[in-house]
This record gives structure tokens, sequence and C-alpha cells, in this order.
């Protein structure tokens, strides 16, 4: 059987978020790095073919390395996350992905809109309410340059590794 990918923006969270993601997003235990995600689902492991790089590498290329800020936590009905600013790069990026592979939109095209976010916790309403204050009080405001986006994939044992790394700004061979 297959594993899936996804194409993502590799984010490095200050070190009490990392502890918060880590202890509240199963998929931090599944080897999934914090992150903003582009395409998912991507394409079966055994479709990452290096014509598939080059095209992502092709697309990368010709967007420029940007700032972002995270200043605000957000929410989805079970799901605690914190809000890139600007949102605009991360929407760019996806929809040329989706452009480049219209067979896989963006969630399975389950959503009208792009809501770029990065994951930090899953849990109940109340859960998400103590652990959003204690995200607050360790001032989750941080910004990052981003310089890449990547490609993970899942192995058979339903484990996450990053595949390629695929720098924004210039094509790499």
């Amino acid at each position: 059987m297959s594993g899936r990918s996804g194409v993502i923006v590799r984010i490095r969270l200050p070190a009490p978020l990392e502890d918060l993601r880590a202890q509240h997003d199963p998929m931090a235990h599944a080897g999934v790095p914090a992150h903003v995600t582009l395409l998912f689902p991507f394409l079966a492991t055994e479709d990452l073919t290096p014509a598939v790089r080059r095209r992502l590498a092709r697309i990368a290329s010709q967007v420029q390395p940007f700032g972002v800020r995270f200043v605000r936590p957000g929410r989805f009905p079970g799901v605690l996350w914190l809000a890139p600013e600007p949102v605009e790069p991360f929407i760019d990026l996806t929809n040329r992905l989706a452009a480049a592979f219209p067979d896989h939109p963006p969630y399975e095209g389950a959503h009208a809109d792009i809501v770029p976010h990065l994951t930090v916790a899953f849990g109940e309403a109340a859960v998400l309410d103590r652990l959003e204050r204690k995200a607050v009080r360790a001032g989750i405001a941080f910004r990052r340059r981003v310089e890449a986006i990547e490609v993970i994939a899942e192995d058979a044992s339903d484990r996450w590794h990053a595949r390629w790394r695929l720098p924004l700004g210039r094509l790499r061979r």
C-alpha cells in the first residue's frame, strides 16, 4: 500500500509552542513537523518522481522568499491553530500548486476557501480554550522567514519524513 504525501511550508516554533504541539497534536508524534499546509493530500509516495520534483522546483523558483508573523490564534471545531500574516503568499503558493496538479486540489476540494494555518492542538473545546490561554500567556507572537517548500511523505509504518526541500526564488536541479 502506498503512503500519502503533502506539500508544506515548515515553520520552526518557539519552544513553548513546540512543547504544546508535541503534547496535543498527534501528527507531531507521527513525524509531521510544524507547518502551514499548501497541498494535501498530494500524490501517493510511489508517484513522487523526478519529473514531479522538477515541476515543484519550477513553481518554488517563481516565488520569492518572504517574511511571516504568527501573532494570533484561530479555531476550527476541535482544532487550535496559529494564523500567519500575511496569508497571501501561502494562498498564492497553494493556487500555483493546485493549478499545476489539478487532480489534487487542496483538502480534496472539501473547503471553498483556503485558510492558511499552523495547527498546534486538537481537542475538545474546553481543552482548546485552556491551551489557547496558555499559548497567549506564553507569548505566541513570532516571526520567521519562508525560504522553501517541502514535500513530506508517509512510509509503510504511518511515519512522515521530509522527501524534498525546494528553495523559493531559484531553480535547483
